[in-house]
């Protein structure tokens, strides 16, 4: 293993031989509702947090794993002079796998986040899905995981 501090920059996948989703990034207002809904509330950890006072932002990263394991992150970018964002006709949602929709839905609003609509079934057979809103607003759609 190389002890260049470079390295440390290098955690995606170095030796990955395909590509693969690597995050998706939202940007935030305030860095400590985002952890409490994104990890106290939803279970993400907090992999990275990088501040560049010269460029006045913070960048953090979640994700349910590791960065070599596969498993997508968000990246929770902060402008600290921004006290406001529009999130654009574009933007859709977040969607996060959950083996207890119920009491996931529940929980949430105890960690910042806006009941939009409640667990229900689509389509017969399906697995059941809600959304909420995270502290800035964006929607996130939680779909049973566990039968």
């Amino acid at each position: 293993m190389s002890t260049n501090n470079a390295d440390k920059y290098w955690n995606w996948g170095a030796t990955d031989e395909k590509p693969k989703v690597l995050h998706s990034m939202i940007r935030i207002r305030d860095i400590d509702a985002a952890l409490r809904f994104y990890c106290d509330g939803l279970g993400m950890k907090l992999l990275d947090r990088h501040d560049f006072e010269q460029g006045r932002f913070s960048i953090l990263f979640l994700s349910y794993g590791d960065y070599t394991d596969g498993t997508a992150a968000l990246e929770l970018t902060c402008n600290w002079d921004v006290k406001d964002y529009t999130h654009g006709s574009g933007y859709g949602h977040i969607a996060i796998g959950v083996p207890d929709i119920e009491a996931t839905y529940e929980r949430l609003a105890q960690f910042g986040g806006t009941q939009v609509m409640a667990p229900k079934c689509m389509i017969k057979g399906a697995p059941q899905l809600a959304f909420v809103k995270d502290p800035d607003g964006y929607s996130i759609e939680l779909i049973q995981t566990r039968r």
